[in-house]
């Protein structure tokens, strides 16, 4: 379960968020938009809706759902930006709201997925006895990964080129999707001890569900 929880809060910065989020303008302005502030302002406020949705579809959609959507639409959002990049740099069709609708995109997915349910997720994976010591660790993992994401974003774009620094949030994004397929359980309805064992069962190979399994020892 931890490495569950620290993987999805590593994948949560990997894949780009803080970046794109904090520079969203900048993109806009080299996407040569006419107002790049209010595109960008756009696109803050549509994080905000899009998160208030989230809260009332979690328990209806279900977690693994939300989180295969959202490592989808990122990686959809990625590609797409690194194809305007080398688009722009090749004389290629290369409309600006191309690169706004890749923004849109990617702010729909991680404001229902990869932003709020890893949080989620974290009270969901561990025992009531570890839970504290468990989630400190993966929420110094997710500020680690955050601040060095930030830091290296832009000498990544000068090193690589833009298109080059957003094909490798692309591929961390599709290896996110990979992690979430193989790794998370979903934990809609049910308590931790079932959960538990679902992932003891993955992990000995088992195919029986979190309810035909013995529970394991917190």
């Amino acid at each position: 379960s931890l490495i569950v929880g620290v993987g999805l809060c590593m994948f949560q910065q990997l894949t780009g968020a803080n970046a794109v989020m904090m520079y969203t303008t900048k993109i806009c302005k080299q996407a040569h938009m006419d107002n790049a502030e209010l595109a960008a302002l756009a696109a803050m406020g549509a994080q905000v809706i899009f998160t208030a949705v989230a809260c009332g579809l979690i328990e209806r959609a279900g977690r693994r759902p939300l989180l295969l959507f959202a490592c989808s639409s990122m990686a959809l959002s990625h590609a797409t930006l690194a194809y305007y990049y080398v688009a722009m740099a090749h004389g290629w069709w290369a409309p600006s709201w191309l690169a706004l609708a890749a923004l849109g995109i990617f702010i729909l997915g991680f404001s229902l997925g990869m932003g709020p349910v890893p949080w989620l997720i974290l009270a969901e994976l561990f025992p009531t006895d570890v839970r504290g010591a468990a989630s400190s660790i993966a929420i110094a993992v997710n500020w680690s990964c955050s601040f060095l994401v930030c830091l290296f974003f832009e000498p990544l774009e000068e090193a690589i080129t833009p298109q080059g620094t957003f094909g490798v949030f692309c591929a961390l994004s599709v290896a996110c999707f990979a992690f979430v397929m193989v790794l998370v359980p979903e934990t809609k309805g049910k308590s931790v001890d079932e959960v538990l064992a679902e992932l003891s069962a993955r992990r000995s190979g088992g195919i029986r569900t979190a309810r035909e399994v013995p529970l394991v020892a917190r």
